[in-house]
């Protein structure tokens, strides 16, 4: 099948990520597809996107800011309508050349001028919402599109649409992350051992400060302890400054194992070799979560729009997968005391939290979304 699809979406991972794994799909399975991405002049699009093989253009565009002062706002105002405006005309631009069948809105605020000239020119739109609580952009365009993607079942709820429109597909992840149960589990290219209880801790792709300190600082309790090691993935900004600071940490040879690296391509494999993981709650970390059946301490990033990531964190303690610890709570004890927690009694509460099933782990989120954008 031939079909023109144009997708648009942030710059950050949580909307690329899954743009990419669908692009993956089609790629495999409609090679006569034509893909163009629109996307922002600034975050990972631009240097991921090409790699797939798929021409990246970018439009003008801002975000719209309106919890400050009064003045502040109808400035934010006048400037999100011009760049939008702006974004608009390179879109309508875009497409006249590309002619796309159907768009693809992932989230993000370049998708406001890309799915505003879509509508205009009379394209299919499509919607995918990565988290639980949907974003003022999806929410606005939904009442255009023609189908809603969701990444949770129970985000329906918050669409004002027919039902009939909005399709639980999950979250697509690449296949690297699908197939990680099937790789061989590498302890020592970690600098870590085989049979400890392993805990790998990240705070997102640019990290987070308090986690990372968090973790840094179960050193001095665990020190004696030669049954569990620590992966702290800590984020490239974080990097120099801990390995100067934390020098006797880093340098020690106590029995404990604590590693720290700035970033981590190959995740897939971390994830075959974590039994827990510590991290905050984008929707994408969740996904690969449930995905690879992995128990979890959540801690949500308290600042994230609509508070979105402690609704995600909400959904996988509801369902047994993980232990939410708001940022406000959050500190060595803490950590300490729910790790004790999950391996006392030989694991036994780890072991409950690793049998539970979710069902989004099962749904091939990738295949569903393609083949409805596939349809005539």
């Amino acid at each position: 099948m031939r079909k023109k699809i144009l997708i648009c979406g942030g710059g950050t991972g949580g909307h690329l990520y899954p743009a990419l794994a669908i692009i993956e799909y089609i790629k495999d399975n409609y090679p006569l597809c034509e893909l163009l991405f629109i996307g922002t002049e600034r975050g990972l699009g631009r240097e991921l996107i090409p790699q797939y093989g798929v021409n990246y253009k970018m439009v003008k565009s801002c975000g719209l800011i309106l919890d400050v002062s009064i003045s502040r706002k109808i400035l934010n105002i006048i400037k999100f309508f011009y760049w939008l405006t702006l974004g608009f005309l390179q879109s309508f631009k875009i497409m006249l050349k590309f002619k796309p069948d159907i768009i693809l809105g992932m989230g993000g605020y370049i998708c406001a001028p890309v799915l505003s000239a879509g509508i205009f020119m009379g394209r299919k739109i499509v919607l995918h919402e990565q988290n639980y609580i949907p974003g003022r952009l999806n929410n606005f365009f939904s009442r255009f599109a023609r189908y809603i993607f969701i990444s949770f079942g129970d985000t329906d709820k918050y669409f004002k649409v027919k039902k009939s429109k909005i399709i639980f597909t999950g979250n697509p992840l690449r296949k690297a992350i699908g197939q990680s149960k099937n790789i061989k589990p590498e302890f020592k290219k970690w600098g870590l051992e085989k049979g400890r209880f392993t805990i790998i801790a990240f705070g997102g792709s640019l990290g987070a400060e308090k986690i990372n300190n968090t973790v840094i600082n179960l050193y001095n309790y665990f020190k004696g302890n030669d049954k569990i090691q620590i992966l702290l993935i800590c984020g490239s900004r974080f990097y120099n400054q801990l390995m100067k600071g934390e020098k006797n940490i880093i340098e020690s040879k106590g029995k404990f194992i604590l590693k720290i690296f700035p970033y981590i391509s190959e995740i897939q494999e971390i994830y075959r070799i974590s039994d827990v993981i510590i991290s905050r709650a984008g929707a994408n970390t969740i996904s690969e979560i449930i995905k690879c059946n992995i128990p979890s301490i959540i801690i949500p990033y308290p600042y994230a729009v609509a508070n979105h990531q402690f609704y995600n964190a909400d959904f996988l303690a509801r369902k047994g997968k993980a232990i939410l610890v708001e940022d406000k709570d959050l500190n060595e004890e803490k950590i300490i005391k729910i790790i004790e927690l999950l391996i006392k009694d030989d694991r036994k509460r780890y072991k409950e939290m690793k049998n539970i099933e979710i069902r989004d782990a099962k749904i091939n989120s990738a295949g569903v979304i393609t083949s409805k954008l596939m349809e005539n």
